[in-house]
């Protein structure tokens, strides 16, 4: 991983931070005053890119991964969001909604976000502190609830594009002129005010969401034990048939692949973390007892072997 922050005395400040392995803790780390786990769902080596532009108290980040990811957690508590999907090969899926390229997202302060990311998504966010939305003339009414707005929505692609210039400022860009985009960003944004419709609209999303908590809290209580699918059902009181399509929908892999992808994550946090035990034992305090298949399912999914990344 390599970390470069080039500065100039009159712009804004520009950090990368490129990834040549999968860090959750980098991961988080990386979005200024949020709270975001980030899990690897897809097989893989992985790589990514993440770029932050910070201009006074307004910040803008952007990244793209190399393998889908599930991205969940909480939003800063004192600014809105102002998310887009710069680029996109398929569609993802926010909060319970398919969105893809060129579309917009407007959080609250505080939001909520469960993003399944595909891979090579470029996407951007700027946070703007809730004190500034009158200076900048944006109506709060646009952020009292998670919105999103369709790339073919008049103006939301002007909108998106304008999201990518200032992902994309460069250091001899001035503060000055970056504060003027922003501004400009503001003007076309407040029209959307008027806009109808919300992320909150699907009205199973709730129900899925606690399915999906219910199920990570059993497994990370629970995860060195032998844990059954039905056993799992029963717990979180739901149908395995119902919980097996909110899976499909959300995340796009089954319970039990998922299950076994919590289980390996675990084990990576550990040996990211320094953890000094044996792999066999490692796994087994996972939840899986047996060696060669956790090194197998290990490598499978992150692209290196277990002692790689205790090494590491």
């Amino acid at each position: 991983m390599a970390n470069a922050t080039p500065q100039g005395t009159d712009g804004p400040v520009i950090e990368r931070v490129v990834l040549s392995f999968f860090d959750a803790e980098q991961l988080a780390a990386a979005i200024r005053e949020a709270q975001i786990e980030h899990r690897q769902l897809e097989s893989g080596a992985f790589s990514g890119e993440l770029r932050g532009v910070i201009g006074g108290s307004i910040v803008l980040n952007s990244g793209r991964y190399s393998r889908t990811l599930r991205a969940r957690g909480c939003l800063p508590a004192d600014a809105v969001v102002i998310g887009a999907i710069l680029e996109a090969e398929r569609d993802g899926c926010i909060n319970g909604f398919r969105c893809g390229a060129r579309d917009l997202i407007c959080y609250p302060p505080g939001a909520e976000l469960d993003y399944l990311l595909p891979a090579r998504t470029h996407w951007a966010a700027l946070q703007v502190p809730r004190a500034l939305l009158g200076e900048l003339g944006l109506p709060p009414s646009l952020f009292a609830r998670p919105r999103v707005f369709s790339a073919s929505l008049p103006g939301c692609a002007r909108i998106v594009s304008r999201i990518a210039r200032l992902a994309g400022a460069g250091a001899r860009v001035s503060l000055r002129d970056w504060e003027a985009e922003v501004a400009t960003l503001a003007d076309e944004l407040a029209p959307l005010a008027l806009q109808r419709g919300g992320l909150h609209a699907r009205p199973n999303y709730a129900e899925r969401m606690r399915q999906l908590r219910s199920f990570e809290q059993q497994v990370n209580e629970r995860i060195g034990e032998s844990l059954r699918i039905p056993a799992l059902c029963d717990a979180i009181g739901v149908a395995q048939r119902t919980l097996e399509q909110t899976f499909r929908d959300q995340l796009g892999v089954s319970p039990k692949r998922y299950l076994t992808i919590l289980r390996l994550h675990a084990a990576r946090d550990a040996l990211l973390r320094g953890a000094a035990t044996h792999i066999g034992t490692l796994a087994a305090g996972c939840g899986i007892p047996h060696a060669g298949r956790f090194a197998s399912d290990y490598r499978e999914l992150f692209g290196e072997v277990p002692s790689a990344t205790g090494r590491g």
